[in-house]
């Protein structure tokens, strides 16, 4: 087996909102894990919870981060993000410092700006709390120890982010980039779909949550053509015309171990 992706730090992955990484029928990264570790790497998981806040979050990460500069015997760690996940890692360096044992750091449609989808949502906040207060009973007794989803859903606005990106600034020794994606009018991930249908007027075209734009943070690799919100981390399991996880991760990896880190 190649070791093309043994990168000179280990990995960790850092999934998004409602994808925890175990206990669900189909967790986020779904090929991805195993393939970089067959190829070399070290990867560990976050381990959020599905529907925390962006602190609580980044409170878990940094417990990873501890276990993983103990157990590697390592001073600094890649980590890899997708949506939310992006945010809390963020958090995790420059709030809570940890800047020094980050290396890099990769965003996968990550709502760097917000996202109108979950403005418009909480326009109905009173139906949206209600929801709420049952979603968190929900998690709570499938794995979340501080599920908040109302707490989750107010942080993804781009008021909050606006904040947000003022009180967490990059840091200077880790390096940031960034992928956003796209929808294709064929495409056959019909969640995505319609949560782009039906914010298209106000949101501009996403991959059904995220723009591009919102997504876009440090060094900017482009905009994925053709790929959904889930599909850009492989939870469907399965390649399109238009896109491979696998080849895309690998590439990714092998990239940041060329790269030194």
């Amino acid at each position: 087996m190649k070791q093309d992706c043994k990168t000179k730090y280990p990995i960790l992955l850092a999934h998004g909102l409602a994808a925890p990484d175990s206990g669900v029928r189909h967790p986020p990264w779904g090929r991805v894990p195993q393939l970089l570790r067959d190829r070399g790497a070290v990867v560990y998981m976050g381990g959020q919870d599905a529907w925390g806040s962006i602190e609580n979050g980044a409170a878990r990460l940094e417990q990873v981060l501890y276990r993983m500069l103990q157990e590697q015997d390592c001073s600094r760690v890649n980590i890899i993000a997708h949506s939310k996940g992006g945010l809390e890692a963020r958090y995790l360096i420059s709030t809570l410092g940890h800047g020094r044992h980050v290396a890099s750091l990769t965003m996968l449609s990550t709502p760097n700006r917000g996202s109108r989808v979950a403005e418009m949502l909480l326009y109905a906040r009173p139906a949206v709390a209600l929801w709420a207060r049952g979603n968190d009973a929900f998690w709570a007794r499938y794995g979340d120890a501080c599920p908040d989803s109302l707490r989750a859903g107010e942080q993804l606005t781009p008021a909050y982010l606006a904040r947000f990106n003022r009180e967490n600034p990059d840091a200077a020794c880790v390096y940031y980039q960034s992928w956003g994606a796209r929808l294709g009018r064929a495409h056959t991930d019909g969640a995505m779909l319609l949560t782009r249908g039906l914010f298209y007027p106000a949101h501009g075209d996403s991959d059904g949550l995220v723009t591009p734009a919102s997504a876009r943070w440090g060094r900017w690799r482009g905009t994925l053509e053709g790929v959904s919100h889930r599909q850009i981390v492989d939870v469907p399991r399965r390649d399109t015309a238009a896109f491979s996880p696998p080849r895309f991760f690998v590439q990714l990896v092998r990239e940041l171990a060329e790269m030194g880190f």
